[in-house]
């Protein structure tokens, strides 16, 4: 066991203008911040096990107990959980309550940026700053405020690691990484023959509602996808709005979607940080499944949710090595309707089209486990094949396979990627508006993106093409 951390003596006479014992407004800023460490200061401790708790079951449980919001919530947990690489200053806030939510929360964003791999001596300087920072030195002294911690904690951080010391100005002008961002590129043609390109890249949120929008509006005008992209570029036709975006996305306990999850996007995967927070800023209609799964209705054709719910119980093709995604499949009843088979999602299955002529022919024939959800294949020459299924609801959001659990070390560890990737871009711009080395900075940005496996949406703008001056 360590030693427990020494505090620096205090200079006699010294105190906090939080902290003045004939001050009652005083007295009750203290009373809130003990209150915000009663709740909170577990978080601190090095011995809890964040890698086995949940954050949202964490987060609800708290918002419960105590009447706050799942958002002051989840901000109290991070910023107390920095303290685990501050045991100078955790000492200090388990002696006295000095530093409220708001401080805390300074700290942690700013360190953030030293990422999941720092340098323990760097934290050990950091921890000296900052107990200093929060020791007075003089009777009735003023609080460090957030912008002054800002300030001598990025003066560190600056000589610690100068990769993430950015300009904060600058940044500011920048503005900060809006979600749906996109990339888009013109090719010139290499060939010579007259043909050139473009690409468009953006978070697979961004791109559903492109192609829904394409979609909607070639149907409207029976006209390719091809040929509609074309005329929406250059203005010869307006877009069919509101195009519909399908995602499946988890809820809350209380039952609105949680803005904080990945949500899946039929054709495109599982949404992005960048993605999700797109996602949410829709204005977004929910099509709520629970209860799809026994739902029967009386005709041949199954309702939306219905249709939904099976799409993404199955994922693909159920037929044997069929890859064909459900969404772009036939719901087949299994059990014919005209034979007495019901409309309900345990008759209905996603058949691609051939396969489904072979089912309608009486090549093949599929029974469904109901319990393990796997799918049993007869065939007319007396072989049989396994399926096991494919979807998002059978095989991702289960109790023994939660796609959309993550720990409180988990967001931890994304927090701090997140954060150091973005200062290294931004101190890259802040090089490049300096010796304007256009390729060096579009490849230091690249083997960024590459190292982080996330995108950065401030690409620097191309200097104007050369031209040599014309001869006399």
């Amino acid at each position: 066991m360590s030693a427990p951390a020494k505090l620096p003596e205090m200079v006699p006479g010294a105190f906090f203008a939080s902290e003045n014992p004939e001050d009652p407004l005083s007295a009750a800023g203290a009373d809130l911040r003990r209150s915000q460490y009663a709740i909170f200061g577990e978080y601190a401790k090095h011995d809890i096990f964040m890698g086995s708790r949940d954050l949202d079951a964490e987060v609800t449980s708290v918002s419960v107990s105590t009447g706050l919001t799942p958002r002051d919530v989840k901000e109290g947990i991070f910023a107390y959980m920095t303290l685990q690489q501050l045991p100078r200053l955790r000492a200090l806030q388990d002696a006295v309550q000095r530093l409220d939510i708001r401080r805390l929360c300074v700290i942690e964003k700013t360190l953030n940026r030293m990422g999941n791999d720092a340098d323990p001596e760097h934290y050990a300087e950091i921890d000296n700053l900052l107990v200093g920072l929060f020791t007075a030195e003089s009777p009735n002294q003023q609080l460090p405020t957030p912008y002054m911690i800002t300030l001598k904690l990025n003066q560190m951080l600056a000589t610690l690691d100068c990769s993430v010391a950015f300009d904060r100005e600058k940044k500011k002008k920048r503005g900060e990484s809006p979600p749906g961002f996109g990339h888009l590129d013109f090719h010139p043609d290499p060939s010579g023959v007259g043909l050139a390109g473009l690409t468009f890249s953006a978070d697979n949120v961004s791109m559903s509602a492109v192609r829904a929008s394409i979609t909607a509006t070639a149907r409207k005008h029976g006209l390719s996808d091809s040929d509609v992209a074309f005329k929406l570029l250059t203005g010869r036709i307006a877009a069919e709005l509101p195009a519909t975006i399908f995602a499946y996305a988890p809820k809350t306990p209380d039952g609105t979607l949680d803005p904080t999850k990945p949500v899946f996007l039929p054709g495109f995967g599982w949404s992005g940080a960048v993605g999700t927070e797109m996602f949410h800023s829709f204005n977004i209609s929910v099509m709520d499944l629970e209860g799809a799964a026994a739902h029967t209705v009386a005709g041949y054709v199954a309702p939306d949710k219905v249709k939904a719910y099976v799409r993404g119980r199955d994922g693909t093709c159920i037929y044997p090595g069929c890859d064909r995604e459900a969404w772009s499949c036939q719901l087949d009843h299994r059990i014919p309707y005209d034979e007495g088979g019901q409309t309900n999602a345990d008759n209905l299955f996603c058949l691609c089209q051939h396969h489904h002529n072979m089912k309608t022919d009486r090549l093949a024939f599929y029974i469904p486990d109901p319990v393990t959800g796997e799918i049993i294949w007869l065939f007319s020459d007396g072989t049989y094949a396994r399926v096991d299924p494919n979807g998002i609801i059978a095989d991702q959001i289960t109790p023994t396979n939660p796609k959309w659990s993550r720990s409180l070390d988990d967001v931890k560890r994304l927090k701090r990627e997140n954060a150091r990737f973005f200062a290294k871009c931004h101190k890259v711009l802040d090089e490049f508006e300096e010796d304007f080395d256009y390729q060096g900075c579009l490849n230091k940005l690249l083997e960024l993106e590459e190292e982080f496996g996330l995108r950065f949406p401030f690409h620097p703008e191309p200097p104007p093409r050369y031209e040599p001056p014309p001869e006399i």
